[in-house]
């Protein structure tokens, strides 16, 4: 993984992450090298280089600078903490309010005496309320963080970069391991592992809102990478078309290859299969898990797997016994992610 050289301290920071991986990220940012570490629900505190994190995090969808907080039981109160926070640094700002459980509920009055206090520009500012306690943060990645700048072309409904790292993490993989995705699409998970696996930055292709008023000090040391089997397949050509694309965006090497789930071959004799099956709208049926249920009990029986797993049905359709489910959202939809042992033994 690529380290930075020297990190300085920095300001208080909070990378935000999908709920329910707040303890993969918070891992992640220890392994990048990121001080005072603590976990809160829908992501990590943490001091460090702000532009540093964007660049290096793969499982945060969001940097935030924390600016200030402070008690606002009443607008009087919320003026008085306002006022006494330092925004010199950031040029003019644009509010966003939120308020939950708080006296003070009408977001938009919040925005509008914040633009009357502050200049306004392009720096999002955000200001939440939670049972009358006000956090003022800055935004300091612009775009989110998914965007990598690599995928232009998508199969139907994609896997956001950020969630496939996620639960890449999640699996347990790590560089050095064989990888197969025989579901691949547009060729997220894939992509992700590579750009991993060959010590490249997620967030190197483009810029972050932060580079507008900092300027980064630390140097990061990229390693050579690790050598690691890495491959996928998909039913669709069009789909095996823009994962080839995108992986040239990425700047990676991916062989990928036009074939049915339960027709595909095991390019190694252990490593983990990561699937992200159709369901909801794209699948009618539960076809695609009953095809993963027999590869994996064939092709890749000595293979362990990390499966996202719709419905209690596509469960059974799979067959086995996951060692460990992790419960998710993606696009709305409550999903289960199973990690499944090998089928035929080691």
């Amino acid at each position: 993984m690529p380290s930075p050289k020297h990190m300085p301290h920095g300001p208080l920071c909070f990378a935000v992450v999908p709920p329910g991986f707040e303890a993969v990220l918070a891992a992640e940012l220890k392994a990048c090298g990121f001080g005072h570490i603590q976990r809160e629900v829908g992501g990590v505190s943490f001091r460090g280089d702000p532009i540093i994190a964007n660049r290096m995090l793969s499982c945060a969808t969001r940097i935030l600078i924390r600016v200030g907080r402070f008690s606002a039981p009443s607008f009087p109160a919320f003026e008085k903490g306002f006022r006494a926070l330092d925004l010199s640094a950031y040029g003019g700002v644009t509010a966003q309010a939120s308020s939950r459980k708080s006296k003070l509920y009408h977001t938009g009055a919040l925005e509008e005496r914040v633009s009357t206090w502050c200049d306004a520009g392009p720096t999002t500012l955000l200001v939440r309320l939670n049972k009358d306690k006000c956090t003022v943060s800055v935004d300091a990645s612009g775009e989110r963080l998914h965007r990598r700048g690599w995928r232009l072309e998508n199969g139907p409904a994609p896997m956001r970069e950020t969630l496939a790292a996620c639960l890449l993490r999640t699996a347990h993989w790590t560089p050095g391991e064989a990888l197969y995705d025989p579901m691949c699409g547009s060729g997220t998970f894939l992509i992700e592992a590579a750009v991993r696996a060959s010590g490249l930055l997620p967030g190197r292709l483009r810029t972050f809102a932060c580079e507008r008023w900092l300027t980064s000090k630390t140097e990061i040391v990229c390693p050579s990478g690790t050598e690691t089997l890495i491959a996928g397949s998909d039913r669709s050509a069009a789909s095996v078309a823009a994962s080839q694309a995108n992986a040239t965006r990425a700047g990676i090497e991916l062989t990928v290859k036009v074939s049915e789930a339960s027709e595909a071959e095991a390019p190694a004799d252990t490593g983990l299969v990561i699937v992200n099956p159709p369901y909801g709208k794209r699948a009618r049926d539960i076809g695609a898990y009953e095809a993963l249920g027999h590869m994996l009990s064939s092709q890749f029986k000595h293979w362990r797997s990390a499966i996202v797993i719709s419905s209690p049905h596509a469960m059974k359709a799979l067959g086995g016994t996951p060692e460990n489910v992790v419960d998710f959202n993606n696009g709305g939809i409550k999903l289960k992610f199973g990690l499944f042992g090998p089928r035929g033994g080691r």
